[in-house]
């Protein structure tokens, strides 16, 4: 039995159209993270935040954020000049925004503190000490990996 050459074409466009429509059903599947809620807003802050990082240069040493994998924690050491400190503690996951959350930052007597890191998923976070002292408001980020 022989093919016509037109029946070729229209096998071809069928199976260009059932693919195109499975890859529109799947992309509206595919949940949408973006980086934040907020951008806008966050984005009208930029230079308050710059001004922020500027900032952290004035100190005597910059905070220190280190994974602790002995202890499962993630540990935060800010410099011994600076005192009265109030601020949070901002963990943002660039893959997947529901994971992001917010902690105080409960400073001992030698300005440190821990956070347990055995609840957070497995790879990349950026995160965001915000902190100020004496009216100067400071913002440090580092990014970790677990």
């Amino acid at each position: 039995m022989k093919v016509h050459w037109g029946w070729g074409i229209v096998v071809v466009f069928a199976i260009f159209g059932i693919t195109m429509i499975s890859l529109v059903i799947r992309m509206f599947q595919e949940p949408v993270n973006m980086v934040s809620k907020q951008y806008y807003a966050e984005e009208q802050m930029y230079e308050v935040q710059q001004q922020q990082k500027d900032n952290i240069k004035l100190l005597s040493a910059e905070p220190i954020i280190t994974l602790n994998r002995a202890d499962g924690n993630i540990d935060f050491i800010l410099p011994q000049d600076i005192q009265d400190i109030k601020g949070s503690v901002r963990f943002f996951r660039p893959s997947d925004s529901r994971l992001d959350f917010n902690a105080p930052l409960k400073l001992n007597e030698a300005n440190a503190m821990a956070i347990d890191a055995s609840h957070l998923v497995k790879g990349r976070w950026i995160i965001k000490l915000s902190f100020s002292s004496k009216g100067m408001d400071y913002l440090y980020e580092k990014s970790l990996v677990l």
